[in-house]
């Protein structure tokens, strides 16, 4: 999906300690780059191609340039001059450039000058500032401001001034970009919360400047069918707006058809003719100019003729493009200009142009389906019946969200729809809530959206159909808190009481006082699940927390509907979608990454990447199982730094574009790669739903293709073994990461009883050794398919007889390991030599 537009005439010298280090996968490019601030600092920076990686950093060097670096600091840059001066500047250059041109044909020229006409010419990765739409909305502001003069004896063709105008634009966007992180400058001298707010304010109106189509057109027509189409939504949007949201679909599709006969009739015109190879008729010239000179006589249409396609009063037509559409108000180009640097873009959700006694300009992204709801609500905000309004679509964005939930463990999990359950005791009271209680029904009634439970995991789901207003989107610190508390704050809280009680008690007393038991959850996630896209806001964890937002301890999963879709059709397995969403809710991921769009770190996940090694201290103390943390292993946490994630999703946009039937070019899903033979062991715990298939599952998905592929050798080195000697042969292996530590063992010979029992003793035994909070046995057929698996997922106890079965088995204590991968699997004989791989993430 789209990201911001980046700031132009920045000098790639302004980065002198920039390090380039390229890495490429076979599926797809992963490159990367690292910078060394003066202090020492590490910046990591991540993109899908060399062309989206120098997009991610020219944002850093308008920052630094921002900030008063030295080599910014020539003759006429916004630091001398001042910002206001090089608005006023930026306009007036805009004027100059559109004089005596039609206004409406240099949009109509825009539009051809920027939109591919197949979008498989399209790349996000390869794109600048100069190629953003937003630089079209610059310009329409300019000659809005003008009151949309028509031609008047321009100096020269206006296609000859495109690209200047474009250039021009494009110098806004840029100052849109500084004025941006003026006003983040200001917002951080305040209290550490404070800064914080504004800190997240500033990406978030960024974002909002230059950001364009940030839904799939699917996607957004999924979202829309299931939160607008309902009986409450059709009474209250023809009351309020005087239409339905079936009224808007059908002047959307209107514009489409009517635009493109107008256009498939002019280029038809002069195929024809020159096929006939006759001398052209004056209706030929007519088409002939109207493609070449003056195109808004294709673009423009009137309410009339939408109405008449659509089958609709044209005064409904009329108010449906109203709402969508912006004409001159007698605000002047620098005013409108002004607002838009400012962040308060005049042209936001709004695609058409209203040029009076013309009718309406039709602008990419027309009536865009991700704008719709939100161009709409914000009338219906204001009226009484608002609140009946919002319950109806909160409730069906919660059963969208649950049936996306299902779709990602392709429907294996149980899942809790509307929970109500007993969660807060009354002020001053205590009450038990474990699953002996007598006096549950004195808590106070809560409710979950919905909980998922699947083979001793939990998700506890919370859905914010609320919006983010206006003007926190443009930037305002007190507005963005109050909403982030509303959405973001409620729900984190919501969803962390009920994982706190899963976690507590294994079980929850339901409000009609029965008890669900949950014996077996070892995994609980917190996941907060927002209507309304909230971009770099919702992925900015670290900023949540400083700010008071997030206050648990445990970090919960904040995702747009939208992304949830998306996510949902992109994993084929579900084991990658847990793998993930450990990740996601990792510490050190919050603490390391900085992105603005949650699709890119997904598809840097799928291309092998989003893995950061964890606080050493931190897993130690939390899960004590294993070799004491040391001086080598902190350095490599603390010397990771920040990673920024650029874009990764031009293999995603191509899948989706292709499908949607915007760009011709063939093109798959995108999947994440992985050894054959340890697909082979997950599909196989998966078909037959063996205990611990999805945990063991993700837990190898977790491994980096080099681990896998050493894994594979040393299993398949053991079943060779067993083949030559007739012998029982193990090997074992295991890591440790924020969800527990893990332990598995590998096994193979002849399936007799005693060897079984072997397996499980040997299996029992290590895992109390090494205080694994889960262990998988796999004993394996000659093929490497699992004939057995043996799953312990109970969390590690004191226990004498292990502690004597360990001695007696000779096994190493964990501190006594050696770290080394061992060279071959040792045979089943001696257990007490066993060694574990060194694991590793991909």
């Amino acid at each position: 999906m789209s990201t911001p537009s980046e700031g132009s005439g920045v000098r790639r010298a302004a980065l002198p300690s920039w390090q380039l280090e390229v890495d490429r996968d076979d599926a797809m490019a992963s490159h990367g780059a690292i910078y060394v601030g003066p202090d020492g600092r590490r910046v990591h920076m991540v993109a899908g191609s060399s062309a989206a990686l120098e997009a991610a950093i020219r944002p850093l060097a308008a920052y630094l340039d921002a900030a008063g670096a030295t080599e910014h600091q020539g003759e006429g840059t916004p630091e001398t001059t001042g910002l206001s001066a090089e608005i006023r500047r930026a306009v007036t250059v805009l004027s100059e450039l559109l004089a005596g041109h039609d206004s409406l044909d240099v949009l109509s020229m825009l539009r051809q000058y920027l939109v591919p006409p197949d979008l498989a010419l399209w790349s996000e990765g390869g794109s600048q500032t100069s190629d953003s739409w937003a630089c079209a909305e610059v310009v329409a502001l300019v000659v809005l401001g003008r009151g949309l003069p028509r031609r008047s004896n321009p100096p020269i063709r206006t296609s000859a001034i495109i690209p200047d105008l474009v250039h021009g634009a494009a110098r806004v966007l840029y100052l849109a970009a500084l004025a941006s992180m003026e006003s983040r400058a200001e917002g951080v001298k305040q209290s550490a919360s404070e800064a914080a707010v504004s800190d997240i304010a500033w990406r978030l109106r960024t974002y909002e400047t230059a950001v364009r189509g940030r839904q799939y057109v699917s996607s957004a027509e999924r979202i829309n069918e299931a939160t607008l189409r309902r009986p409450n939504a059709d009474a209250v949007w023809r009351r309020v707006l005087g239409f339905t949201y079936t009224d808007v679909l059908a002047v959307r599709e209107s514009l489409v058809d009517v635009l493109g006969a107008k256009q498939q009739v002019a280029r038809d015109c002069v195929a024809d003719t020159a096929a006939a190879g006759g001398a052209p008729n004056a209706d030929v010239l007519e088409a002939m100019h109207s493609l070449l000179v003056t195109p808004s006589a294709l673009y423009l249409v009137t309410a009339e003729q939408v109405a008449t396609h659509a089958g609709l009063d044209p005064e409904v037509a009329t108010r449906v493009l109203d709402v969508y559409s912006l004409g001159p108000d007698g605000r002047t180009p620098l005013d409108l200009v002004e607002e838009f640097v400012a962040g308060r873009n005049p042209m936001a959700g709004k695609g058409v142009i209203k040029a009076p006694g013309h009718g309406y300009l039709v602008l990419p992204g027309a009536v865009a389906l991700d704008e719709i709801r939100r161009a709409a609500e914000t009338l219906i905000a204001k009226d009484p019946a608002w609140v009946k309004y919002g319950k109806g679509r909160d409730a069906a964005a919660e059963v969208l969200v649950s049936d996306a939930f299902e779709e990602l463990v392709h429907g294996r999990g149980r899942i809790h729809r509307q929970v109500r359950y007993r969660g807060t005791p009354p002020a001053g009271l205590a009450v038990d809530l474990s699953a002996s209680s007598t006096d549950a029904r004195q808590a106070e009634s809560a409710e979950a959206d919905a909980l998922l439970v699947l083979d001793g995991v939990a998700l506890c789901i919370e859905v914010k159909a609320g919006s983010i207003r206006k003007p926190s989107r443009q930037g305002r610190s007190t507005h963005l808190r109050r909403d982030l508390k509303e959405t973001v704050q409620k729900a984190a809280g919501q969803a962390d009481r009920l994982r706190a009680l899963i976690t507590t008690h294994h079980g929850l007393w339901l409000e009609d006082g029965t008890w669900l038991d949950l014996p077996d959850i070892h995994e609980v996630y917190s996941v907060v699940v927002t209507l309304d896209d909230l971009g770099p806001a919702s992925l900015d964890t670290e900023a949540l927390a400083r700010s008071g937002v997030i206050t648990q301890a445990t970090l919960p999963w904040i995702v747009s509907v939208h992304d949830v879709l998306v996510i949902a059709e992109l994993f084929d397995r579900p084991e990658q979608f847990l793998t993930y969403l450990r990740r996601r809710t990792s510490r050190d991921a919050a603490l390391w990454v900085t992105a603005v769009d949650e699709l890119d770190i997904v598809m840097w996940f799928v291309a092998g990447g989003f893995y950061f090694e964890p606080d050493p201290d931190r897993l130690h103390r939390d899960h004590p199982g294993g070799r004491p943390p040391t001086a080598k292993d902190r350095r490599t946490y603390a010397n990771q730094g920040r990673t920024v994630v650029g874009t990764f999703t031009d293999p995603l946009d191509a899948w989706f574009y292709y499908r949607e039937g915007s760009s011709s070019a063939l093109v798959g899903r995108p999947m994440r790669d992985g050894n054959e033979f340890v697909r082979t062991i997950i599909d196989q715990m998966t078909e037959q739903g063996a205990p611990g298939w999805w945990r063991s599952g993700a837990d190898l998905d977790g491994y980096s293709a080099h681990a896998q592929e050493d894994l594979s050798k040393y299993v398949l080195g053991m079943l060779s073994m067993s083949a030559r000697d007739g012998q029982f042969h193990t090997y074992a292996t295991g890591g440790t990461d924020d969800s527990g530590r893990w332990l598995f063992i590998f096994a193979s010979g002849p399936d007799t009883a005693e060897n079984r029992e072997h397996l499980s003793l040997y299996l029992r035994a290590k895992k109390h050794q090494e205080r694994a909070d889960r262990a998988m046995a796999f004993f394996l057929r000659r093929d490497g398919k699992p004939r057995l698996t043996v799953w312990m997922p109970d969390p590690p106890l004191p226990d004498s007889a292990l502690d004597q079965l360990a001695r007696e088995m000779k096994l190493v204590p964990p501190d006594r390991t050696p770290r080394a991968v061992p060279p071959h699997a040792k045979p089943g004989a001696q257990p007490a030599r066993r060694k574990r791989s060194k694991r590793r993430r991909r």
